[in-house]
């Protein structure tokens, strides 16, 4: 009986690694899609991303819930408000930096948001954050500052900042489904598509795109991001967070590989230094989370 529970163990994990790192991947994608359109409006896009990704969503809920898919989303209360508007506020970043600057400066970036998540929970779960994350959290800055400094010369400085909002809403977003609990939040992630895509259509100069604009955006919203969402939350259930927080780097990694041999958009090399050292800190600090994780499991067994 052991020996089979060790089994199922050891196949729920790998499941869960293999979940999220094809999450990463879906997301990867987002850069290169949207350097194959032809529409130039950012509102546009957000407007056609998001539509996608709720559709997705709503199925998946459905699915999920039943009868009582209109109650899951009363259950996520006010906690799921405010994770549905960081969030909504987040893709709309995605969007307006990708459209700004690079894919890899993008990428890197939006990898920080497991160090933004650790400021985020010392400030609103009052969770310590240890002098070793700090360090980490300083090189990472770092990291970040040469980007900026190689935005001001390539004017891709607004990008940058936009970019930016990315790590601080979606390290936000970590922390609030931690405060959630064993709460269901597709729903309120469902809800921040319905405010990126209302934000989209009210801004967006038309809605009117080609065939083959229309299949590249809806594909934004449910492959792109629906899918890598799923797949992440999927993965979440068999692995720990740090271990997820590790894996899911793929997407910073992959983005950039992907947009250097597609479409031939090759960072700077105080960019790319500045990527590897962020890429760096949150590998550090995901492989200390691993650590502290795997001897607490020890210390209980």
């Amino acid at each position: 009986m052991q020996t089979d529970a060790v089994e199922h163990s050891s196949r729920a994990v790998i499941i869960g690694i293999i979940c999220i790192l094809l999450g990463g991947a879906f997301l990867s994608t987002g850069g290169i899609i949207i350097r194959f359109l032809t529409v130039t409006d950012s509102w546009t896009v957000l407007f056609y991303r998001s539509f996608g990704f709720v559709c997705l969503m709503l199925i998946v809920i459905a699915y999920r819930h039943r009868s009582n898919t209109l109650n899951a989303f009363r259950a996520v209360g006010t906690n799921g408000v405010w994770m549905a508007v960081t969030m909504g506020c987040g893709f709309s970043c995605y969007v307006f930096g990708m459209m700004l600057t690079t894919v890899a400066n993008v990428s890197f970036i939006i990898s920080a948001s497991p160090l933004f998540a650790a400021v985020f929970g010392w400030l609103l779960l009052r969770e310590r954050v240890s002098f070793a994350t700090c360090l980490v959290i300083a090189g990472a800055v770092l990291g970040m500052g040469l980007m900026f400094v190689d935005g001001l010369s390539g004017g891709r400085m607004v990008g940058n900042l936009v970019a930016l909002m990315l790590p601080l809403t979606f390290g936000l977003m970590l922390v609030l489904i931690r405060r959630a609990g064993d709460m269901d939040m597709l729903p309120a992630t469902c809800m921040a598509g319905f405010i990126s895509g209302a934000v989209g259509f009210l801004f967006a100069d038309s809605l009117m795109v080609s065939r083959t604009d229309l299949y590249l955006l809806l594909s934004l919203g449910v492959v792109q991001m629906g899918m890598g969402f799923m797949f992440i939350t999927i993965g979440t259930r068999y692995i720990p967070a740090a271990e997820v927080a590790l894996l899911s780097m793929s997407e910073s990694v992959l983005a950039p590989i992907l947009a250097w041999l597609i479409v031939v958009e090759i960072p700077s090399p105080m960019a790319l230094a500045g990527g590897v050292i962020v890429l760096s800190c949150v590998a550090v600090q995901g492989g200390m989370g691993v650590y502290r994780e795997r001897r607490a499991r020890a210390g209980s067994a």
